[in-house]
C-alpha cells in the first residue's frame, strides 16, 4: 500500500477529535491554521476514500436529513495514527518534512504519553541542532556567512530559521518537563 500522506494523517487527527463530514473537514482546512492543506473536494474526498479502503475510517449517514456522510476513526485507523505519532524524528524529516514533524507534535497531545512526546522532541532537537551546525559550517566554508549577495542572504534566512526552530524545541521540551514535575 502507498505511503500515507500528511493530508491523510491530518484528516485522521481531526476525526479523532470528533466524527465529522467531508464538508466539515474542508471547512477546517479553509478556516484554521491547518489551511496549508488544500480544502478542495478533489483532495479531501479521495483521501477519505483511501482511508476508508484501508479500513482506517468508517462512515455513517448523517441523521440531520442531509445526504452527508460522517466519518470516524476505526480501531485500525487509531492504531496506524498512533504508530505514526510514535515514529522517531530523523535527519531527513528535519530537512524535508519539518512541517509534518510539527503537525505530528501537535497531534501527540492526548494520543501518546508525555514520555513519547519528550523523546520525539529530544530526537527533533538533536537532528535540528546537527543540521543547523552543518549549515553554519557550510556558510563559513563557502564564504556565505558574511556575504551580502542575495544568495548568501537567502542562505542566512535558512540558517536563522533552523536556529529559531531549535530555540523553540528547547523551550517546548522545558515547558513539558516542568509540567510533568
Amino acid at each position: 500500500m502507498n505511503r500515507t500522506s500528511p493530508l491523510e494523517y491530518a484528516l485522521i487527527g481531526l476525526l479523532k477529535q470528533r466524527p465529522q463530514s467531508g464538508y466539515d473537514l474542508r471547512k477546517a482546512f479553509a478556516t484554521t491554521p491547518i489551511r496549508h492543506f488544500s480544502d478542495s473536494p478533489g483532495s479531501i474526498y479521495p483521501a477519505l476514500r483511501r482511508l476508508q479502503a484501508r479500513k482506517w475510517l468508517a462512515v455513517t449517514a448523517d441523521n440531520s436529513g442531509r445526504k452527508r456522510q460522517v466519518f470516524r476513526v476505526t480501531k485500525a485507523g487509531d492504531r496506524a495514527f498512533r504508530d505514526w505519532l510514535h515514529q522517531p524524528a530523523t535527519r531527513d524529516d528535519v530537512i524535508w518534512r519539518l512541517p509534518e514533524m510539527l503537525m505530528r507534535f501537535a497531534f501527540q497531545g492526548g494520543n501518546v504519553s508525555r514520555k513519547v512526546t519528550l523523546a520525539f522532541l529530544e530526537q527533533l532537537e538533536l537532528h535540528v541542532s546537527y543540521y543547523a551546525r552543518e549549515l553554519r559550517e557550510y556558510a563559513q566554508q563557502a564564504g556565505l556567512a558574511e556575504g551580502t549577495s542575495t544568495g548568501a542572504l537567502a542562505f542566512a534566512n535558512g540558517v536563522e530559521g533552523y536556529a529559531a526552530q531549535l530555540a523553540w524545541i528547547k523551550r517546548t521540551r522545558k515547558k513539558i518537563m516542568e509540567a510533568s514535575s
